[in-house]
């Protein structure tokens, strides 16, 4: 019964990571629904605020919505691609001239730690995913060839409320902790000894533009994709391992 539960709950670890980061990849191609969040987040009154206030860029204000739309696309493409283009970003006023570059050097490198960050979860993604399949297949051959269940998952039912729990438990930790904070301290400890990551609205447009409420949505987001990914895994492999 232990040996069960602990093989159960390490491959139900390596499944829900498997799922963040399809979910990861999934949303980008999607742009995280940028333009549906845009106004619930409130980002257009936030570039009205502080865009007139930024010390190193001017006229963001005047910019459309579309054209923010765009400038974040661009941001996670170059973040999907080893940071490739970041330099390039640019917005343009109504009438399409260019009025300068979007981010800053400071921006820009730490943007980049994010485009490594980003590489290397694609590698481990990559590792998991073959090891879960080979995982899921050598348990199938021995339960059909040999007649021995190594890995006997739970029920879907049963295993959906294991991860509703564990999903209660972080949102009343977050609760807690405060989100602001656990924002910040997830910062410091990921990105511990690279560029600064922490910029003021009036030195940074990514800063404005990119509120933390809109990272509230998309950590939603990420977490609600990664479940239906889970869902669906966990019907495979619950039919395929029985």
């Amino acid at each position: 019964m232990l040996v069960r539960f602990l093989i159960n709950s390490f491959l139900s670890v390596v499944v829900l990571a498997v799922c963040l980061m399809y979910s990861w990849r999934t949303l980008s191609e999607t742009n995280f629904l940028f333009t549906q969040l845009y106004e619930y987040n409130g980002i257009d009154e936030q570039i009205t605020k502080y865009g007139p206030q930024n010390r190193n860029r001017i006229g963001f204000e005047t910019t459309t919505k579309a054209e923010r739309v765009i400038i974040f696309e661009r941001i996670v493409e170059a973040v999907n691609n080893s940071g490739i283009g970041l330099e390039e970003i640019v917005y343009r006023a109504p009438s399409g001239e260019i009025i300068d570059t979007f981010l800053t050097q400071p921006e820009i490198d730490h943007l980049n730690d994010v485009a490594r960050l980003v590489g290397y979860l694609n590698k481990t993604l990559l590792y998991l995913t073959a090891f879960l399949f080979f995982v899921v297949m050598f348990c199938w051959t021995c339960k059909v060839k040999k007649n021995i269940n190594i890995w006997r998952p739970y029920t879907v039912g049963k295993s959906f409320v294991g991860m509703l729990a564990l999903l209660l438990l972080c949102l009343a930790i977050v609760s807690v902790i405060g989100p602001q904070r656990v924002f910040y301290s997830l910062h410091e400890w990921v990105f511990l000894g690279m560029a600064p990551w922490h910029f003021y609205f009036q030195d940074s447009l990514m800063t404005t533009m990119l509120t933390e409420p809109l990272f509230g949505s998309i950590s939603i987001l990420l977490v609600g994709t990664a479940f239906a990914i889970w869902f669906f895994l966990s019907v495979l492999i619950k039919r395929i391992l029985g």
